[in-house]
């Protein structure tokens, strides 16, 4: 996260907390939401990383495996991770299919860029405008690479049949144009924040879909 240590632990513990009941509460209502509302537990472990990156800032040597860790669950998580998650809570067979398909690529696309980090010859950090730049040391993906990407991690989002979701997913583009705008050099460490943030809007998708359970009680009787 951006600003500080303390500001990467106090997220990563809100979004923790967040994400267990979330988690919670799609178990007991909803439980195709099941992979998106884990997704506020991956953001907190994300944060938790940070803030340990933001710990060894000044000591690389030791600080090297926390920056491979928080660049691999940007790079290899989010675009396999989305798809699938799409795909689970789908029940249009036409639009499951089309997910699936994305989660297809999106496992390509992340053993690729793995092999890329595996390739690095570490990863350099500065601090832009109060936020973390990670600077993996390997020659950068083609074009095409941080377009799927971008269409990975949104696409399905704004695809899916669920209100919630399509409001999150417009939210995690329009923080992505922010992003890039306002510290390109920082670009993910800033996305990844306010992605994270507007994760919330997740559990009103659960809570939709318990209200329309009950509806429908209340019209049997």
């Amino acid at each position: 996260m951006c600003y500080s240590l303390e500001a990467s632990i106090t997220a990563g513990l809100g979004l923790g907390l967040a994400g267990v009941g979330m988690v919670s509460k799609a178990l007991r209502h909803d439980r195709r939401m099941l992979l998106f509302a884990a997704f506020p537990l991956v953001f907190s472990i994300h944060q938790f990383t940070e803030a340990a990156v933001w710990l060894t800032l000044n000591d690389p040597n030791d600080g090297q495996f926390f920056r491979y860790l928080y660049t691999l669950i940007a790079f290899a998580v989010w675009p396999v991770f989305t798809p699938f998650a799409a795909a689970y809570a789908e029940t249009d067979a036409e639009r499951k299919r089309v997910f699936l398909w994305m989660g297809a690529v999106g496992v390509v696309l992340a053993v690729y860029l793995i092999a890329k980090l595996a390739g690095a010859d570490g990863i350099d950090i500065s601090v832009v405008k109060h936020s973390l730049a990670y600077d993996p040391l390997f020659e950068r993906p083609p074009l095409i690479a941080h377009f799927l990407y971008v269409l990975l991690t949104v696409a399905p989002l704004v695809m899916s049949d669920r209100r919630a979701i399509n409001i999150f997913g417009v939210m995690v583009f329009l923080t992505f144009v922010f992003a890039l705008a306002a510290n390109r050099p920082a670009w993910y460490s800033l996305w990844c924040l306010t992605a994270a943030v507007f994760s919330f809007v997740i559990a009103l998708g659960i809570e939709r879909e318990r209200s329309s359970d009950f509806d429908e009680l209340e019209m049997q009787r």
